[in-house]
């Protein structure tokens, strides 16, 4: 399993790349809460063209987001467009996927909005897990029978493991088997933390030393 960094803060997320994380994701509540915009945001890291980049497009039919993905995909032809899933939004996938744009199916919350993604053209899906439990379902589990059926049916879109709450969650995406996980700075701090690793590279560092 690979990481994403969810986050639109920029000294966290070039922290957070430094350290080797896979891609950057966020979504209009964080460019809000860091008062920085979408284009901005995507302007500042368009050197990192070895990193997944997804931004979000929002809109009441599928041709308003249409617009909104173009010019996206004239400043970063490799970028994700993130997709609210909906009706509107799985006819904007089936668009995208004709035009050899990438795009990554958000808001997934169950089997049937999963696999209607997937065939409405999405590459990506991002798969709520603490939201899910927070409502009374399952998400890890939810999470495991997506990623059964996309196995058992060779599909080749990946599912991102999302609104991870705690390291458990990132545990249980890892051993579900998801392909990414979308995570907050703070999450990826609690995952790098562990008490032996700290006092083991004390005691070398107090060996190394003495030598």
């Amino acid at each position: 399993m690979r990481y994403l960094i969810d986050s639109a803060n920029v000294n966290e997320i070039e922290s957070a790349i430094g350290m080797g994380v896979s891609g950057i994701t966020a979504n209009p509540s964080m460019y809000l809460k860091n008062k920085v915009s979408l284009q901005s945001f995507i302007g500042h890291f368009d050197g990192l063209t070895d990193k997944l980049l997804t931004a979000e497009v929002i809109g009441e039919t599928a041709e308003e987001m249409l617009s909104q993905a173009e010019s996206l995909v004239a400043m970063r032809p490799d970028i994700i467009l993130k997709v609210n899933f909906s009706k509107e939004g799985m006819r904007l996938m089936r668009m995208l996927k004709e035009r050899n744009i990438r795009s990554a199916a958000t808001l997934i919350f169950n089997l049937n909005q999963a696999t209607l993604a997937v065939d409405a053209g999405a590459d990506y899906l991002f798969v709520f897990i603490g939201r899910n439990d927070e409502n009374g379902h399952d998400g890890i589990r939810v999470l495991g029978e997506i990623l059964s059926v996309i196995r058992l049916n060779g599909y080749d879109t990946k599912v991102i493991a999302a609104s991870i709450k705690n390291v458990y969650h990132l545990q249980q995406a890892a051993l579900s088997g998801a392909h990414y996980a979308a995570i907050t700075f703070d999450t990826l701090e609690k995952a790098i933390y562990n008490e032996l690793s700290v006092n083991g590279a004390k005691g070398f560092e107090s060996d190394w030393k003495l030598l």
